[in-house]
């Protein structure tokens, strides 16, 4: 944690002359928490990441007069560049920020879930559970996107709701900042989330309400996440496909066949099982022994009700993405496919 009120505990040298730059405001930009310094001798504007989230490992500064980003170049695409850009081109949207209240604190801890990615925003949601069980003598006050706030566990003071959607995550509301500081004054001390992006310390039943699998039921599940958004195929296959939407439908028949191939071997193996097929789109139809949990569009009633299908597994099979996410923390076991670019 990083303690932001009354003081703001950060410390860092000015990246010109190396002076130890004088920490004066708080930037809520969004995904990035910043710190905004003055250095007391070249006069440097500089905004910087706290450490939070991604920027534990990815930390970048923002040289506010000359508008220069600097940091080391890893995730600069899609983190550091995104941070310039987005304060060059403020979104002046109005931003609706829900405010509740649930139990009165003076000293808090913020967690900030707001992210581009929806397996971000959750993995950032799980540290809740680290907040409540070891820092009790603070409130907890959660900043969630509204697709999150179903999950948001018992015992938190404060939940500040945002209609961001992922798609503008990566945007500067200017709007949002003004929220947060407001909001902020009526506490004495304020402590900010490092938001890890993996956590061991939770209890998915506290977030999702679903029990995790029984592995004395006699019955069970063996099922696989799909989704229609995300193709398996890569390389040159995956560029047509980009180019010629007309490929995707052969493409979304064979990732069918294939899943049908599977639960077939299976089927002879564990005949006892109910085969399941869950997540997004329905394009394509599978036979009729095939269990299909598939739906068109997300919503909190239809999450809840996949998490109940994800805990009945006793396997939840999958390609790796976020769509894994809550199928592994609910299912008996999981095995996680891995694209060969993300080996390393």
């Amino acid at each position: 944690m990083i303690q932001i009120k009354p003081t703001i505990q950060h410390s860092s040298d000015c990246p010109y002359c190396g002076t130890k730059m004088n920490p004066e405001d708080i930037l809520w930009q969004g995904i990035h928490i910043c710190v905004v310094s003055t250095c007391s001798s070249c006069g440097a504007n500089i905004m910087e990441d706290l450490r939070a989230g991604h920027a534990i490992f990815y930390p970048y500064k923002v040289d506010l007069k000359n508008k220069n980003l600097i940091g080391n170049g890893k995730g600069e695409n899609w983190f550091g560049m995104p941070m310039l850009n987005s304060l060059n081109n403020p979104n002046c949207d109005k931003v609706e920020f829900n405010v509740e209240m649930f139990r009165g604190s003076q000293n808090v801890v913020i967690l900030n879930c707001i992210d581009f990615l929806y397996g971000h925003s959750l993995l950032k949601l799980l540290n809740a559970g680290s907040h409540l069980k070891h820092n009790r003598e603070l409130g907890l006050v959660i900043i969630v996107p509204k697709f999150l706030r179903w999950m948001i566990p018992e015992g938190v003071s404060e939940v500040w709701t945002v209609n961001i959607p992922l798609s503008k995550g990566q945007d500067y509301y200017p709007e949002l900042d003004r929220c947060i500081k407001r909001e902020c004054k009526k506490f004495d001390t304020i402590y900010l989330s490092s938001a890890h992006s993996h956590t061991s310390c939770f209890d998915i039943t506290n977030f999702t309400g679903v029990e995790k699998h029984d592995f004395n039921e006699n019955n069970f599940r063996i099922t696989f996440v799909w989704r229609e958004d995300r193709l398996w195929c890569g390389g040159e296959l995956f560029l047509a496909a980009i180019r010629d939407p007309g490929l995707i439908w052969p493409l979304l028949l064979w990732q069918n066949l294939k899943i049908c191939i599977l639960f077939s071997l299976l089927r002879r193996k564990f005949p006892q099982a109910q085969f399941t097929v869950a997540g997004l789109g329905k394009k394509t139809d599978f036979p009729a022994w095939i269990d299909d949990k598939r739906v068109e569009r997300f919503t909190d009633e239809s999450d809840k009700g996949l998490c109940k299908v994800y805990s009945e597994s006793r396997l939840a099979i999958g390609v790796h993405g976020s769509n894994m996410l809550l199928p592994s923390a609910h299912a008996g076991l999981a095995i996680d496919l891995m694209p060969v670019y993300r080996w390393p």
